[in-house]
């Protein structure tokens, strides 16, 4: 990108509509929250209550404690118990119960 900031840089975010990308340092890049859209579940049911689950939101990612609570009828909003490292919109987030995945979804 052409800058010279004398420490590391990371994408924060990025605006297709304005062409613009944000970049600040690794703190920056950590969240609590995310909303997941396009959802399936294992059962075929989406829950209709908040519940509690380990939260994987790519491959390689160490499952989070999260609290899950629905958005209406097709999103969820997950609140990690700690912030988590690079929450990134179009990847997945999968819910397990110990080792057996609940279901999953979109990040929005």
């Amino acid at each position: 990108m052409g800058i010279a900031a004398g420490h590391p840089l990371y994408v924060i975010s990025i605006d297709k509509k304005t062409n613009t990308i944000v970049a600040g340092p690794k703190q920056e890049v950590y969240g609590r929250e995310l909303i997941a859209g396009n959802l399936s579940f294992i059962s075929g049911a989406r829950p209709k209550k908040p519940f509690r689950a380990k939260v994987k939101i790519r491959y390689l990612h160490p499952a989070a404690g999260a609290l899950i609570s629905p958005q209406g009828k097709s999103k969820l909003l997950i609140k990690f118990d700690r912030p988590q490292w690079a929450i990134t919109p179009g990847q997945s987030a999968v819910f397990y119960h110990g080792p057996t995945v609940l279901g999953g979804g979109t990040i929005c």
